[in-house]
């Protein structure tokens, strides 16, 4: 029997040096365990769409249970799973029935440390939904603008494409060997809601998860660029898109920023500036371990209008005074406490003292009609 006692901590896992943060919630029948493996992310494979192409092999054949037999088991068990890909991690989360906590904690150890990496699959599954995932996200123009925002900012790294876009050439053996690398215990965090902590730390030294290497946890130094501009012709709705990069220490400074000016966190903030802009206007702070991109970006099936609005949202940037960001520090504060804690794990801090910068150096992508859309030089 699972213990009910209602514990939140964080800890260094029995496991090696895997971190483990858990939250029980007595009284609830549900449960969910995300295991993120940093520094597997996009921004760490030496060659493009490796990471997208090594989670989408998560949940499949393993050297302890075939791929239908786990989905057999956890459909009879009312779970579900899934795994994604950002620009810093893989991450893999489950959710269940309380009382199933150690089946898919040995689920998700076999993943990590028993993969089997069948070539038929890599052939018949991984590829075919890699791309797939890809394509539907290429249907939208401001997915790649801000794409191509990262790659111009960044150019390596955070700068790398998100997904596997079929352009290069990826092997097997590419992958597997980017997921020896990766998954080791020293890069491995597992976030709990509904589980106790200690019960979740005794599962997880049962598990494969206790014979994964060691490893280290280590990112290289990110380099990124300003005064940069991309420019591509398309059909469909327009996109302009402004970019800064941004250190982890002026997270909260731009978290205001994105406040005082109309955060795409706070859509229901009316008075927003950006709000008022013709076309749908938003600003966010794309937040990673190691480097930040404030993003301003403006679309419409109207290149006019998209024209019109990104110069607007360019003077409403340089506009914010003291007293706006004094008065956007509450909206800030509420904007990081509504993103996911596992997809920005960085933690900020925001308090009554924290200034909006000033934005100087920035980079731009226009992506559409871009006859009409503005040069960068023009904002």
């Amino acid at each position: 029997m699972l213990s009910r006692a209602s514990i939140r901590s964080f800890s260094a896992s029995a496991s090696a040096s895997i971190k483990v943060s858990a939250r029980d919630a007595p009284g609830s029948l549900l449960s969910s365990v995300s295991v993120v493996v940093n520094n597997a992310g996009s921004k760490a494979s030496s060659k493009a769409g490796v990471a997208h192409l090594l989670s989408k092999y998560n949940f499949l054949n393993t050297e302890s249970k075939s791929a239908l037999r786990f989905t057999r088991e956890s459909e009879l068990l009312g779970g579900s799973f899934s795994t994604q890909v950002t620009r810093d991690a893989i991450v893999l989360n489950t959710q269940f029935l309380k009382e199933d906590l150690p089946f898919y904690v040995e689920a998700l150890g076999n993943v990590l440390a028993k993969p089997s990496f069948r070539p038929h699959e890599f052939v018949e599954t991984v590829l075919p939904v890699a791309k797939a995932e890809y394509e539907v996200a290429a249907k939208d123009p401001k997915f790649l603008a801000v794409e191509e925002l990262h790659s111009i900012t960044f150019r390596k790294g955070l700068g790398a494409p998100l997904y596997f876009d079929g352009k290069s050439s990826v092997s097997l053996e590419d992958v597997t060997s980017f997921a020896q690398s990766a998954y080791t215990a020293g890069n491995v965090s597992i976030f709990a809601s509904g589980v106790n902590e200690a019960d979740l730390s005794g599962f997880i030294s049962g598990s494969a998860l206790s014979s994964l290497p060691t490893g280290t946890s280590s990112s290289a130094a990110t380099t990124s660029f300003v005064g940069k501009e991309s420019r591509s012709r398309a059909v469909g709705p327009s996109v302009a898109v402004i970019g800064v990069p941004v250190k982890p220490a002026d997270f909260a400074k731009y978290e205001i920023l994105s406040a005082a000016i109309g955060s795409a966190h706070l859509s229901t903030v009316a008075a927003s500036p950006l709000s008022q802009l013709p076309g749908s206007a938003t600003s966010q702070l794309l937040k990673y371990q190691d480097a930040g991109l404030f993003v301003v970006s403006v679309s419409d099936a109207n290149a006019s209008v998209v024209a019109s609005s990104i110069k607007a949202a360019k003077k409403i940037i340089d506009s914010v005074s003291t007293k706006d960001a004094s008065a956007a520090v509450k909206n800030a504060q509420l904007a990081v406490a509504l993103e996911s804690t596992f997809a920005n794990p960085v933690d900020v801090k925001i308090d009554a003292s924290t200034s909006a910068p000033k934005v100087e150096g920035f980079n731009y992508v226009a992506y559409g009609d871009i006859d009409v859309l503005p040069f960068a030089d023009e904002l």
